[in-house]
């Protein structure tokens, strides 16, 4: 009886997703027609000011007063980003001109939808981020108000008024929106932080910089976004790399981090640590090792190279196969692993194999 219960259940639900998708389909096609007219609209009134640019006019003011009163619905917002887009290959220095005639419009919807709910204030942030990039002004209000913009317990607002602000490049603003967005309301990954600070249009010096000055303020979510940053961003961070390197005390994250960032820029006050780590046999530390062996096909000298030998011998799958593959990256000599391949030890001796299989194989295919 439970079995048959369970199968009109899913069978329900089955069925109501093929009725969703199907009145969805509807909406949609029913929709499409309502935007193209909005779009050729739209697109009618933006180019008599296209005309009235190139004949050496201003944007007329019932224009900007036209897009304030339509653009804060936001059907019409997509529809005027659809021309924009549209646009931007096509025209560009009177296009630029457009755009730069439109700050008035564009800081009174900055306004407008932030009173919004959470979805339209999210894509509003979304068209930001391409008006930001075609036109490289910075209009500090309404960066102010993408601030605000942050603060909202919404993932798609809070990672579009990011992306937005990244994209004016202003490094007091994105420092103050990293800050904002710590409250851990609405978690975002760290990796979609660390993506997002790598888009930073302006000097990611000066942003590095001021990060790491304030460094201890952010939780460790966000400090790692920033290590991860600095590690794919700049070299100049050793010493503070070590320092977290060193300290116990930090979130194991952080720590790994600082491996992984030695691994890209190396350091012989690093090697004697990262040693250590490789050589460590506890079944708990397992991850500290990977990372580590991982980052010692960066070093040269005999004692590394006997220490990938040795991690070879690691319990850990993952250990094991980072040492083959950092072994590979210092082209040690075949007669030099043969006490291994020779060896008692099978899985060292099957990983290394299954590593040289398929160097040769990968040689072969070119």
């Amino acid at each position: 009886m439970g079995v048959e219960v369970m199968i009109y259940i899913y069978g329900a639900i089955c069925f109501s997703m093929i009725i969703f998708n199907i009145v969805y389909g509807i909406l949609m096609r029913r929709s499409e027609p309502r935007m193209n007219k909005k779009i050729k609209r739209l697109q009618k009134k933006i180019d008599v000011q296209f005309e009235n640019i190139r004949a050496g006019k201003p944007v007329d003011s019932k224009h900007l007063n036209y897009l304030e009163h339509k653009c804060k619905h936001v059907n019409y917002l997509i529809a005027f980003n659809e021309i924009l887009n549209g646009m931007i290959e096509k025209e560009n220095v009177v296009y630029s001109q457009y755009l730069y005639q439109i700050r008035s419009v564009i800081l009174y919807l900055a306004v407008s939808y932030q009173k919004k709910e959470n979805m339209q204030a999210g894509y509003f942030s979304y068209f930001l981020i391409k008006y930001a990039k075609k036109t490289q002004l910075p209009i500090d209000s309404i960066q102010d108000i993408l601030l605000k913009y942050v603060e909202k317990d919404n993932f798609y607002c809070r990672v579009n008024a990011l992306d937005a602000l990244y994209a004016y490049g202003n490094t007091d603003n994105v420092v103050e929106a990293l800050k904002i967005q710590d409250d851990q309301k609405v978690f975002v990954h760290e990796k979609i932080l660390t993506e997002g600070l790598l888009s930073f249009s302006g000097s990611h010096d000066e942003l590095i910089a001021h990060l790491w000055k304030d460094f201890n303020q952010f939780s460790v979510h966000t400090q790692l976004a920033i290590c991860n940053y600095i590690r794919f961003y700049s070299g100049k961070y050793k010493k503070e790399m070590l320092e977290i390197l060193q300290d116990e005390r930090q979130d194991k994250e952080l720590r790994l981090s600082a491996i992984r960032y030695f691994g890209k820029y190396t350091d012989d006050s690093a090697l004697k640590i990262l040693l250590a780590f490789a050589k460590d046999k506890d079944p708990a530390h397992w991850e500290y090792a990977n990372v580590a062996v991982s980052s010692l096909a960066r070093y040269s000298g005999q004692e590394v190279v006997d220490t990938l030998k040795d991690a070879l011998h690691s319990s850990n799958w993952y250990v094991r196969y980072s040492a083959a593959i950092s072994l590979e990256a210092h082209h040690v000599d075949f007669s030099d692993l043969i006490d291994i391949v020779a060896g008692n030890d099978r899985y060292a001796r099957e990983m290394l194999m299954y590593r040289l299989e398929t160097a040769q194989l990968q040689k072969a295919r070119g």
